[in-house]
């Protein structure tokens, strides 16, 4: 049989006040098989060599199975096996069928839960002041075998088997194998048994955590680059007519400016460009929108040298500068947290937005004269307008935590372990960042007019800047793995208690192929672990 133990917390005092209660119900409830067995004594644990017995500890009445060299009986609490029925009584004749349903009587009468060493498929809630003995064999008289087989509780993926609830009162498990599968919700962790604020010893209990599962990427901006900026408007030819008049007119105007209408109100617009005079050429006008501007081409003096291309001062319109990149997200750092709720890791930030180019300057007007046809006087060539920026591109968000693997989590709880194994899996890999958003390209400078009779062609305007990159999103922590992590009291342990830790999740990479530098780090190993 082995070595039995005893513990204070298993002294579990047996209300009479609840007994009675849990009989009344029996006597005056609705369904009919309880009224039918009411009338049985054994069945409902009035029988006269049960009486008197309800006030006294439940060790020293023989409750605890590890102590006892027979079964225990039917007084000491409600019993469980897998093939049982929730509509029954909860003897060992008639066990429940959820660990769920016998927690819930128990904590009504104020006695025991005793189950069976098989498995139960089910997330479990168990309140201050049960008492949970596992490792029965239920097939052979319900005597105890937990050295050799413990009560598995095994809810499936993205469930905690176990959680042990604050309240009055001390919770005590026994012979209990708590085993989380591995998660599968992305960034979901694996916890084996939770404490939240309770009082609890765990004996010779086996706490199995799977994997955490790994952290979400973070979203991609569009791979297309951002908007482009549109094209400057070209000049006017010299002697151009365009009032219709039948006669060269003697002012051209430049070309119009161009703008282009980013996200967020944001916009790049290209400087008009210079008008034609007859006497002497327009400025072209410096962009605009942006906190730098483009300078616009000068446009042809009276009299001196003057032309597109030379030093400058010249005609031709400067081209706007590229825009400013967006930053980086932040790699994400830290251990993560614990609640009530489990563990929570940290997310990479997201990359913030890049900035419009520049527009490009204005082209500068050339002068005219008797220029046209037969002599008559009229204005030179307009001058392009500047293209606009191109828009920026958006960020990448953060990649998402890491999962984490953790057999035990205590959340300002008192526990002790007495006589357990407790094994973590690994961590989940934390999330890649997002991937960023080019810029759009700049528009190009609209042409200058040409010129005519020997005036000077107008000049171009300037291209407008390429929009700045967007930022990449910056990668998530990875996910740790834990036989214990706590906020508040450390874990007591006692006997041959073994802590074994899996790997840790790596972090997750920076968006666009890491290029900022700004992967997550990676999670932590510990047998044991404070986290806040």
């Amino acid at each position: 049989m082995g070595h039995r133990k005893h513990s204070s917390l298993a002294r579990t005092r047996i209300s009479t006040l609840g007994m009675v209660g849990f009989t009344v119900a029996l006597l005056s409830g609705c369904d009919g098989m309880w009224s039918d067995r009411a009338s049985d004594c054994k069945l409902t644990l009035m029988c006269e060599e049960y009486r008197g017995s309800w006030d006294h500890d439940a060790s020293v009445a023989g409750c605890v199975p590890s102590e006892e060299a027979n079964a225990v009986e039917d007084r000491c609490g409600v019993f469980v096996a897998a093939s049982g029925d929730d509509r029954r009584f909860g003897t060992k004749a008639e066990p429940v069928k959820t660990l769920r349903k016998a927690i819930a009587r128990a904590a009504e009468r104020g006695t025991a839960v005793y189950a069976c060493a098989e498995e139960f498929a089910e997330a479990v809630e168990v309140p201050a002041g049960v008492t949970l003995f596992g490792g029965l064999d239920c097939a052979n008289g319900w005597r105890w075998i937990g050295e050799e087989k413990k009560t598995t509780v095994a809810p499936g993926a993205d469930a905690i088997p176990l959680k042990l609830m604050r309240g009055e009162g001390a919770v005590r498990i026994d012979d209990v194998s708590a085993r989380a599968a591995d998660a599968q919700v992305a960034g979901g962790s694996s916890i084996a048994v939770l404490v939240d604020g309770a009082t609890a010893e765990l004996v010779r209990c086996e706490l199995v955590a799977g994997n955490g599962a790994d952290g979400a990427d973070g979203e991609d901006a569009p791979s297309e680059a951002a908007m482009q900026g549109p094209e400057g408007r070209p000049g006017t030819d010299a002697c151009s007519d365009l009032d219709m008049s039948g006669a060269p007119d003697e002012a051209l105007p430049g070309g119009a400016l161009v703008e282009n209408a980013c996200r967020g109100d944001a916009l790049s617009i290209g400087g008009k460009g210079g008008d034609g005079n007859a006497n002497t050429g327009g400025d072209g006008a410096t962009s605009q929108g942006t906190a730098e501007t483009a300078r616009g081409g000068l446009g042809e003096p009276v009299t001196g040298v003057w032309d597109c291309a030379g030093n400058e001062p010249n005609g031709g319109g400067d081209d706007g500068v590229s825009g400013v990149a967006g930053g980086a997200g932040v790699g994400a750092t830290g251990v993560g947290t614990l609640s009530a709720s489990g563990y929570a890791g940290v997310s990479g930030g997201a990359g913030s937005a890049g900035k419009p180019g520049q527009g490009g300057g204005g082209g500068g007007g050339a002068k005219g004269g008797a220029i046209c046809a037969g002599g008559v006087i009229g204005a030179g060539a307009s001058g392009g307008s500047g293209g606009a920026g191109g828009c920026g591109g958006l960020p990448g968000q953060g990649g998402g935590a890491g999962g984490a693997s953790i057999a035990l989590v205590s959340v300002e709880g008192q526990v002790t372990l007495t006589d357990c194994s407790l094994t973590a899996g690994s961590g989940g890999k934390g999330g890649a960042g997002g991937d960023l958003q080019p810029g759009g390209a700049g528009g190009v400078g609209g042409l200058g007019g040409m010129g005519v009779g020997g005036s000077n062609p107008a000049c171009d305007g300037g291209r407008g800047g390429k929009g700045g990159n967007g930022g990449p999103g910056g990668g998530g922590l990875g996910g740790p793995s834990l036989a214990i992590a706590f906020r508040g009291e450390p874990v007591k342990q006692e006997g041959k208690t073994t802590l074994t830790p899996g790997a840790p999740g790596a972090g997750g990479p920076g968006g666009s192929n890491d290029v900022a530098s700004n992967a997550g780090a990676g999670g932590v190993a510990a047998a044991e672990q404070e986290l806040p």
